[in-house]
């Protein structure tokens, strides 16, 4: 709250002269009381009397004159529109949006920003008034209503306490978008989003209420790790490590990075990084064992979520795949670049062969092939191949399809981007109803997965040949992908390394009906097993998760490698498609008038100063 405001502040000018008539009365008349004296000797007191209130001379005590210039100055007051500026809702129906992503336990404010915006919610909240309202939507990998509309203050304030941070990046469109549908009923409603900014640029929406955007943070000083990849070459002995390091910092930062295979200490080296610098650092390190690599940096920065990486070191023995094709000379290129891969080719299968080969090789890709026979375990890939009706059958011929969104946290399609892929023709695909759609060319499926007890399936609506995917950089990654996605069917335990926010997905033994899991931080939680599968939603922090079901064992790594959220610049702008909302400091507030107050109080001491001059005369 600031100090008192005036919107006419000239209109003061009028209580000195009009005070001065007031007084001025006082000076030149006093009216005079008819008193009965039973002795002349009470006269002198009355000349006296006649004496001190002749005109011009010294005033003297009167509760009547202090009154009524009293009440003048509230009125004088009143009229010149006094306010203050009040953290207040200013409006009946409001939306929080609180950001809880990574770059919001960013130490630049007082404890983080996210402590920072929840003390300014929290402000907010208490300046409610009797028919204020307000909501709370949470926002980081997923957007959810931590409180519905509510005039009960307690409630908003232990669902604001309440409230954790998370490590995940910033799915700010669906938080603002149900902050919306909230408010959208409701009229003179407001949003105000508290955070950083640290998302891209919103998609225009349809402003069914008045939208804030509420700026935390003062500084980018942060240096992140960005990638940590681990490959080895083909007959080679060491593994190669690659690490992308940038500097976010306007001034030069010194750092220790070290590497880590499980507990043991591989390598540690000082780094120095320019303003802003990017760097990639490579090591070759000689493993013994498969395991956990991790990638640390220690520096003194304002964010720690993204001083961490995490990779796993390839498995000791090569996955086997085979390709059943009439042909295609890129995709057998691209499977014999992965390292990790040992390739075997056919151009056609029985399906007494077929049977065999679910059993004995790590992965089968059909190209452009029918399945000669339905699968029970195994892990398949189909490209552009009639399937046996799971998980997809193909439909009609699409011409010229662009793929238009895709799942870009599925561990098949991470890092790939499908946008700019050519495609000649494709066939738009009839997913089965336990089958996940990964691709859309607008509104039809094209890639489709699904994940059943000892069965993965993978399925393309497309030829590659028809398309210029095989001559893109992220061909190789995908396949990838892939082949690392598909072959978790086939191991007792499963290592992977995922991002914040992740839904994971594992199969369970069939005789499994809880699961078991060890967070980061020691605590553990039971998961219940639905369906064969363990469905785990909480990954939310960086570090390692352990998950136990029957005999089977999963170990996954969770790390930022987040550029948009280890950029720690605070944005000045909320961008909502051609809209753009500037940013404000601190809680919001409004102008509280207060020439109500004076006016009523100026009533209450005339109507005082009447009563008092009756009494007296």
């Amino acid at each position: 709250m600031r100090g008192v405001q005036f919107l006419a502040p000239t209109t003061l000018i009028a209580l000195l002269p009009l005070g001065g008539i007031i007084v001025l009365l006082y000076l030149l008349k006093l009216r005079r009381r008819e008193v009965v004296i039973p002795s002349v000797l009470l006269w002198q007191q009355a000349v006296q009397d006649v004496q001190a209130n002749a005109p011009f001379q010294k005033l003297r005590r009167n509760l009547l004159l202090l009154l009524q210039l009293t009440a003048l100055a509230a009125i004088v007051a009143g009229l010149a529109a006094p306010f203050i500026l009040a953290q207040r809702l200013g409006g009946k129906s409001t939306v929080l949006v609180l950001d809880a992503s990574a770059s919001m336990g960013a130490t630049d404010a007082a404890g983080s920003r996210f402590e920072q915006a929840k003390q300014w919610a929290r402000q907010i909240v208490k300046g409610m008034g009797r028919r204020d309202e307000a909501a709370l939507v949470v926002c980081a990998a997923r957007a959810w209503v931590a409180q519905p509309f509510s005039r009960d203050r307690q409630r908003l304030l232990s669902a604001l306490n309440s409230t954790q941070p998370t490590d995940c990046p910033t799915n700010m469109r669906d938080g603002l978008l149900l902050a919306l549908s909230l408010a959208a009923k409701r009229p003179q409603a407001r949003v105000y989003v508290l955070s950083d900014g640290a998302f891209p640029p919103l998609p225009e929406v349809a402003p069914s209420a008045e939208v804030r955007f509420i700026q935390v943070g003062e500084r980018s000083d942060n240096v992140a790790l960005l990638a940590f990849e681990v490959a080895r070459p083909p007959g080679a002995r060491e593994h190669q490590l690659f690490l992308r390091i940038k500097n976010y910092a306007r001034a030069p930062k010194r750092c220790v990075v070290s590497v880590y295979h499980e507990q043991d200490l591989l390598d540690a080296q000082q780094i120095e990084l320019r303003a802003e610098e990017s760097r990639v650092e490579t090591y070759n390190v000689l493993l013994k064992s498969p395991g956990l690599l991790r990638a640390e940096l220690e520096v003194d920065d304002d964010l720690t979520a993204d001083n961490v990486a995490y990779s796993f070191g390839q498995a000791a023995t090569p996955i086997a795949v085979l390709l059943v094709t009439p042909g295609n000379f890129f995709l057998e290129q691209a499977l014999l670049v992965l390292s990790d891969v040992q390739l075997y080719k056919t151009a056609s299968l029985s399906a007494e062969e077929a049977a065999d080969a679910y059993q004995k090789y790590d992965v089968v890709v059909f190209d452009r092939i029918a399945i000669p026979q339905a699968p029970r375990t195994g892990a398949l890939v189909l490209i552009a191949a009639e399937s046996w009706g799971e998980p997809a059958s193909m439909g009609d011929e699409l011409a010229t399809p662009t793929i238009t969104r895709w799942e870009a946290q599925h561990p098949v399609l991470r890092y790939v981007n499908l946008g700019a892929m050519q495609i000649a023709r494709a066939y738009a695909l009839q997913p089965a109803a336990r089958a996940k759609v990964l691709a859309w060319a607008g509104q039809e499926p094209i890639i489709v997965a699904q994940d059943e007890p000892e069965l993965r399936t993978l399925v393309f609506g497309w030829n590659f040949l028809d398309s210029d995917l095989p001559l893109r950089v992220g061909f190789p990654v995908l396949l990838s992908n892939a082949i690392r996605w598909l072959t978790e069917a086939r191991e007792g335990a499963v290592q992977m390394t995922v991002r914040p926010g992740t839904t994971l997905r594992l199969r369970a033994p069939p005789e499994a009906t809880e699961a078991q899991v060890t967070l980061p931080d020691g605590q553990r939680r039971t998961v219940s097993v639905v369906d064969g599968q363990v469905v785990f939603t909480d990954a939310a922090r960086v570090g390692v998760y352990h998950l136990t079901a029957g005999e089977r064992q999963w170990r996954w790594a969770v790390d930022l490698r987040n550029t948009e959220e280890s950029d720690l610049t605070p944005s000045q702008e909320l961008k909502l498609g051609a809209r753009t909302v500037r940013a404000a400091v601190g809680p919001p507030k409004v102008e509280r008038h207060l020439w109500p107050y004076l006016i009523m109080l100026a009533l209450a001491v005339l109507l005082g100063e009447w009563h008092l001059y009756h009494r007296r005369y």
